[in-house]
């Protein structure tokens, strides 16, 4: 998994527009998804499209991930000589990515309701992974723990929302 890393950190600090996206994706491309998502709840008359993926997403990041935290800290890359650094490090745990187990847990809800979006939102839930690595605040291995995370819990927010129904 280092040299998965290194392969993708090893672009940061070579290109102004690159870091730019990288930065962008990283850290506010999950606000601009949220924004998209009320808009189409908004467009469609439906709060069941934000709600229920936000609260898949919520319990793959703030309550799963928390438990691996609890029970396995693994350092950020950022602690390696050599790694650049672009955004602000997170305090907590590298694994599993919270970004990436949020926005894969609404993403992959999204795919079980309406495939083109959820599609679209995993492309971007991946883009969002991929620059956290590339800015040097997680491991790849992180983003795939999280996109896993992510489908266990929309696959257990499904099961409890068509119990409830």
């Amino acid at each position: 998994m280092l040299s998965v890393f290194r392969n993708i950190n090893r672009f940061a600090k070579k290109s102004r527009l690159l870091d730019f996206l990288a930065i962008f994706c990283a850290k506010y491309l999950v606000y601009v998804l949220a924004v998209v998502l009320v808009a189409l709840a908004f467009v469609e008359k439906s709060w069941q499209l934000f709600f229920y993926p936000l609260i898949s997403g919520l319990f793959s990041a703030f309550v799963i991930s928390e438990v691996i935290y609890i029970l396995y800290k693994e350092k950020r890359p950022a602690t390696l000589g050599g790694t650049k650094v672009l955004i602000p490090v997170p305090k907590n745990p590298s694994f599993p990515s919270r970004h990436a187990s949020l926005l894969f847990g609404g993403s992959f809800y999204l795919l079980f309701y309406n495939v083109p979006l959820g599609l679209i939102f995993i492309a971007c839930s991946l883009l969002v992974g991929v620059a956290r690595v590339f800015c040097g605040v997680h491991w790849f291995r992180d983003i795939l723990a999280g996109a896993a995370i992510g489908l266990v819990s929309s696959l257990i927010t499904i099961s409890i929302i068509n119990c409830i129904q």
